[in-house]
């Protein structure tokens, strides 16, 4: 029986390109002058990726990759804490449902609080079932929360751009329905540009918290743009959501000198929840530039699976390619 994904790098042999950080597992793959890191323990994620020698271009703090185990979250039914752990990492959507799929904490089932997600998914371990010197394919414990076991491969291509794949499974006796949330966190003060085709098909959410204020933004020239550069500190912090529905499911934002492209596979927009967009990306402003995070989302569409199927997605990033004009 084949692995989720086929084939995984230049070939199957099994590598031991990655390092135990008192006891955390950082995977490092690289290829064509690009280098990517991922935290097994923590749910998996991609917490680096960079040309070799240069800046991280995500948002992550690498202090955190060196915690002691005892230091970690711990997934369980009623552990609601969470960490920023940042980086790049993948939900289920919509977020109301996060809690509502399972029978094992009655009271966040029958709350209206959605927060936290799912901690199997977020903070869950990953084991290597691939690797090679360019790729990783990992597999995420089963969740009882979310009815669903996960696999990511994660490539880096001669190019140096970053491929990465996702699939999901019902592990249940019975249906369950989610989609696929991809989110890569990079610094809040990011410029940031987003196809939009009519500003129209655009949204923007509420704060967090009542004490906060709206991010600032603009739509110009076919794009949505969060404009973190006008925060003028009347609020204490200023968070929000936009919800945009494009045909071209591109997001580009600069990271330092570089500029970072993720591109997506697009869908008919009834397909996509309707609490959810395609694309979506929310920023955090405050005063301390260090602090604020951008997050870059995309939404696959909302499917149920029946017991044993499995639905998946994929990713392209690429650097140096600044937003082209649109007519």
């Amino acid at each position: 029986m084949g692995t989720p994904f086929g084939r995984v790098g230049k070939s199957h042999e099994r590598l031991t390109n990655f390092t135990i950080i008192s006891l955390m597992s950082l995977i490092r793959i690289e290829n064509g002058g690009f280098e990517a890191q991922i935290l097994l323990e923590v749910g998996g994620r991609i917490v680096s990726y960079n040309r070799i020698g240069s800046p991280n271009l995500l948002e992550s703090d690498p202090n955190l990759w060196k915690e002691k185990k005892e230091e970690r979250i711990t997934p369980a039914p009623d552990m609601l804490d969470f960490k920023a752990y940042n980086g790049h990492e993948v939900w289920l959507g919509p977020q109301s449902q996060w809690w509502k799929q399972q029978n094992l904490n009655d009271e966040k089932k029958d709350s209206d609080l959605f927060w936290p997600p799912d901690p199997y998914i977020s903070f869950g371990n990953y084991a290597i079932t691939l690797q090679t010197s360019d790729a990783v394919q990992i597999e995420g414990e089963p969740s009882p929360i979310s009815g669903v076991k996960m696999t990511k491969k994660i490539s880096i291509l001669e190019n140096g751009n970053l491929q990465f794949e996702v699939s999901v499974q019902n592990i249940r006796n019975t249906p369950v329905a989610w989609d696929l949330w991809l989110i890569t966190r990079v610094n809040g003060m990011n410029p940031n540009f987003a196809p939009i085709d009519d500003p129209s098909e655009f949204e923007l959410g509420e704060p967090s918290h009542p004490w906060q204020g709206r991010p600032t933004y603009k739509i110009e020239k076919g794009y949505f743009s969060f404009t973190p550069e006008d925060y003028d500190g009347s609020f204490e912090e200023c968070t929000g959501k936009a919800y945009l529905r494009t045909s071209h499911p591109v997001i580009y934002t600069q990271c330092g000198e570089e500029w970072l492209k993720l591109s997506f596979d697009h869908h008919n927009p009834c397909e996509i929840h309707p609490e959810q967009a395609e694309i979506e990306l929310y920023n955090f402003v405050c005063k301390d530039p260090k602090n604020c995070l951008l997050e870059l989302e995309y939404h696959t569409p909302y499917q149920t699976l029946m017991p044993g199927e499995t639905m998946r997605t994929s990713s392209l990033w690429s650097v140096g390619e600044a937003p082209p004009k649109r007519v």
